[in-house]
C-alpha cells in the first residue's frame, strides 16, 4: 500500500502539473498510473487525462464493471418549488486510493475507486425544509494532504454546503476534524452582509486548495433585490479553519476599481464566483470567474463599468492581493456572467510556448490572455453596442469582441434562422420575433421585450472545457437558445431589509412568487412577473434552430473552430442543453453527455466523430472521470448518471466505472457510430 500511494504522489506532484502547464503528454513519459485528484482534474484545470488505455478503437467496447447508487434523487417541479427536486452534477475526485463525491443533498460519500464498494459517508444534515435560492445540488469536494503528517486529519476532505458552511473531514474516516473552525465547520456567512435571509446565500462549487489555504466562492440569489449578498472570495486555513484573506468582488470605497461603481455600491450586490476557482500553484496565483452585480437585468442603480464582476481576475493565493484582471462585459444587463472555470493553457506561437488563461462565456467568446499580466493574445476591440431605451438606465456603450477564436454560437437572430418544423410553427415565430427588440449582441433588456441571444444560460455555462495539451485544443459544450427579456417598472426605493423583504422561508409557492415577482425589490425596473426570462418558442419548441446544443473544438494555437459537432443522438433529437462537463484524453477521445437524452458519447478528438454512445439510467450532467491507480490494473472511466430537475433530464443517484472487457466479459450496450 506504501508503494502504490508513492506512485500517486509521484504523479501528482510532477505529471499533473506539468500538464496543466500545458507540456506535451507525447513527449511527458506517459504515466503508469493516474487518479483525479480535484474536479477538474489537475489545479489548472482542463478536465484532461494523460491516460491512453482507452482509445479511439476501442472505445465503444466499455463495459459496467461496478454500480454506486447513494439514494438522495427525488422529484419534484422547478422553479415553482424552488426547494424541492435533485440535480446531480458532481464530479468525484480520486486521490489517495479513495473515490470522493458528493450528492445534491451535499452529503460526502467515500468509494473504493477499483471496486465502488462504500467506505464513509457524512451527512451535513442540512436543513430540507429550506427554500434554498438554488435548487439541491452541489458539485464536489476538495482535497488537502500534509505530507509531515500520519493519522486522523492528516488527510482532509473539504466541504462546502448549500446552507453556507465549510466542514473539513477526515479522509479517512468522514468525521469532522475538531480543530477545524467549530467542530470541524465554519460559517460561511460570518463577514457577510447584508444578509435579509441566510438562504439567499449559498455554495454549490468545490474550494479550491492551494498550499495550506481553501479559496471559496459563493452561490447568490441576485434577482431578488438590488442590494444583494456580496460575493465576497475568502481564503481559509486548512488546519484550523481561520479565514486569511478576502477579497471584494466590489471594490470597497477607496480600493482600486471603486471608481467604476459611480454613485457608490449601496444598492447592488452579488458579483460572486459561484463557478470553480482554477490554481497555479506554480505561480502562487488563482485566477476568479466573476458573476453578474445585481440586479442582472437593470444597472440604473449601479452605472459604471462595475468592476470586478463579469471579470477574470487574477489573486495572489497567499494574500488574496489582485495581481490582474480583465472585464469580459461592462456594466452587464444581460446575466453574462463568467459561469465557466478559466482553463490554464500553454500555447505554441511564433517566438515559442506562451502560458495562458482561456476563458469561454455565456455570450459564446473565448478571450485567452496572458497568465502573467492577462493581457489578451489575440486581439480584443471595444466596439460601440446598442443602447438601452429605459429611463435611468445607461447601458456601456462599448463592449470587448476578441477578434479570436471565433464565436462558439451564433450572435444575431434573423428571420432567416427561424425553426420551420412545420409552416405554422415559423409563422407563430415570426410574429413574436417582429414584436421584440433585435439588434444584435448585446440588445438592452426593455419594457416591450428584447431578444438576448445568446440567452442567459447560453453559450459555456458551468460546464466548462476540456483542454488537450497536444492537440492545443479546448473541448467546450456549449448551448443556442434565445431568450426574451422583458421588464416592468417599479418603486424607486431601496429595500433595506425589514417589511419590503419576504423571507425566504416557508410555503413554497410564496417563495416561487417572490423569485417571480421580485417582491421586496427597490429596482426602478424588474422583471415582468409573468413573462420577464422565458425563451423564444412556441408550443414548447424554441424558434431558432436546432442544434441547440453542441461540442465545440477550439484550436488555441491558431485562434480557430477546428470542428463543431451536434450534441443529437437521433433524427427526433435536436441535442436540447448542454450542461455537464467534457473529459479528454491523451489518445484522443473526448467524452460528454450534458443533454436531455440520458446518454455518453464519445468523440475522436481530430475530427470530431462521434465514435460510441452509450445508455445512461439518468441524465449526466457531472464530469466523466477516468483513473488507472496500479501497474496491471484497468483504466476506468467513471461517470455519474444522476439528472437535473432544472433540465428535465431523467433523475437517478448512479455513479457507474467503465473499463475494456476481459476476454470472457459480455458485450457493451453501446452503439458504435
Amino acid at each position: 500500500m506504501r508503494v502504490r500511494h508513492a506512485l500517486l504522489a509521484t504523479f501528482c506532484a510532477v505529471t499533473l502539473p506539468a500538464l496543466a502547464r500545458g507540456a506535451d503528454p507525447r513527449t511527458t513519459a506517459q504515466p503508469v498510473v493516474a487518479d483525479w485528484p480535484v474536479t477538474e482534474g489537475a489545479p489548472g484545470g482542463g478536465r484532461f487525462s494523460p491516460l491512453t488505455d482507452i482509445t479511439p478503437e476501442n472505445a465503444h467496447r466499455l463495459v459496467p464493471v461496478w454500480r454506486y447508487r447513494h439514494g438522495d434523487a427525488f422529484e419534484g417541479s422547478f422553479p415553482l418549488t424552488v426547494n424541492r427536486g435533485s440535480a446531480f452534477e458532481s464530479t468525484p475526485i480520486v486521490v489517495d486510493g479513495r473515490l470522493f463525491f458528493t450528492t445534491p443533498r451535499n452529503r460526502v460519500v467515500a468509494l473504493a475507486p477499483e471496486t465502488g464498494l462504500e467506505l464513509w459517508t457524512f451527512d451535513p444534515e442540512i436543513d430540507r425544509a429550506g427554500a434554498y435560492a438554488n435548487m439541491w445540488i452541489n458539485r464536489g469536494v476538495a482535497y488537502w494532504r500534509d505530507p509531515a503528517a500520519s493519522g486522523p486529519c492528516s488527510a482532509r476532505v473539504l466541504l462546502a454546503t448549500l446552507d453556507a458552511r465549510l466542514f473539513a473531514l477526515d479522509a479517512a474516516t468522514g468525521a469532522p476534524c475538531a480543530g477545524f473552525g467549530e467542530g470541524g465547520a465554519v460559517d460561511l456567512l460570518e463577514g457577510i452582509a447584508p444578509i435579509f435571509d441566510r438562504l439567499e446565500y449559498n455554495v454549490t462549487s468545490p474550494g479550491t486548495v492551494v498550499g495550506d489555504l481553501v479559496v471559496v466562492g459563493s452561490s447568490i440569489a441576485d434577482t431578488l433585490r438590488p442590494d444583494a449578498p456580496p460575493g465576497d472570495v475568502r481564503a481559509f486555513d486548512v488546519r484550523t479553519g481561520a479565514r486569511r484573506w478576502t477579497f471584494h468582488t466590489i471594490p470597497h470605497p477607496g480600493e482600486p476599481g471603486s471608481e467604476t461603481w459611480e454613485t457608490g455600491t449601496r444598492l447592488s450586490g452579488a458579483a460572486n464566483v459561484w463557478s470553480t476557482i482554477t490554481a497555479d500553484p506554480d505561480r502562487g496565483l488563482v485566477f476568479l470567474p466573476v458573476s453578474t452585480p445585481s440586479d442582472d437585468y437593470f444597472g440604473g442603480d449601479r452605472p459604471g463599468a462595475n468592476l470586478y464582476s463579469d471579470s477574470v481576475v487574477a489573486l495572489d493565493a497567499s494574500t488574496g492581493e489582485r495581481r490582474w484582471h480583465f472585464q469580459t462585459v461592462h456594466h452587464d444587463l444581460w446575466d453574462y456572467d463568467l459561469a465557466a472555470p478559466p482553463n490554464l493553457v500553454r500555447l505554441e506561437r511564433e517566438g515559442g510556448a506562451v502560458d495562458a488563461v482561456a476563458q469561454a462565456t455565456k455570450h459564446g467568446f473565448v478571450f485567452v490572455l496572458d497568465r502573467e499580466t492577462g493581457a489578451p493574445l489575440f486581439p480584443v476591440e471595444e466596439r460601440p453596442v446598442p443602447g438601452s431605451d429605459l429611463p435611468g438606465e445607461r447601458a456601456w456603450p462599448t463592449q470587448p469582441f476578441p477578434t479570436a477564436p471565433p464565436p462558439l454560437v451564433p450572435q444575431r437572430l434573423r428571420e432567416a434562422d427561424l425553426y420551420a418544423p412545420t409552416p405554422e410553427h415559423r409563422e407563430a415565430c415570426r410574429e413574436k420575433l417582429a414584436k421584440l427588440r433585435n439588434d444584435g449582441l448585446f440588445t438592452p433588456p426593455s419594457g416591450s421585450g428584447s431578444v438576448v441571444y445568446p440567452f442567459a444560460a447560453g453559450g459555456a455555462n458551468w460546464s466548462g472545457a476540456a483542454w488537450d495539451p497536444a492537440r492545443q485544443r479546448l473541448f467546450v459544450p456549449v448551448s443556442n437558445l434565445v431568450n426574451v427579456i422583458r421588464l416592468e417598472r417599479v418603486a424607486d426605493r431601496a429595500t433595506g431589509g425589514g417589511d419590503d423583504v419576504w423571507p425566504l422561508r416557508g410555503a413554497s409557492f410564496r417563495n416561487a412568487w417572490w423569485l417571480l415577482t421580485g417582491r421586496g425589490t427597490g429596482l426602478r425596473y424588474r422583471l415582468h412577473p409573468i413573462y420577464g426570462r422565458t425563451l423564444l418558442e412556441h408550443d414548447g419548441t424554441p424558434c431558432n434552430v436546432p442544434p441547440w446544443s453542441r461540442l465545440v473544438a477550439v484550436d488555441l494555437a491558431r485562434g480557430a473552430i477546428a470542428w463543431s459537432v451536434s450534441a443529437s443522438t437521433a433524427p427526433d433529437d435536436p441535442g436540447y442543453g448542454a450542461y455537464g462537463p467534457a473529459l479528454a484524453t491523451a489518445s484522443g477521445l473526448v467524452f460528454h453527455g450534458g443533454t436531455k437524452r440520458p446518454v455518453l458519447r464519445v468523440h475522436h478528438a481530430d475530427t470530431g466523430e462521434r465514435l460510441a454512445t452509450f445508455p445512461l439510467p439518468a441524465g449526466l450532467h457531472a464530469g466523466p472521470i477516468t483513473y488507472k491507480l496500479r501497474q496491471g490494473g484497468r483504466q476506468l472511466l467513471v461517470v455519474a448518471p444522476g439528472g437535473h430537475i432544472g433540465l428535465g433530464s431523467p433523475l437517478g443517484d448512479h455513479l457507474i466505472a467503465y473499463a475494456l472487457p476481459s476476454p470472457d466479459t459480455p458485450a457493451s450496450g453501446a452503439v458504435r457510430r
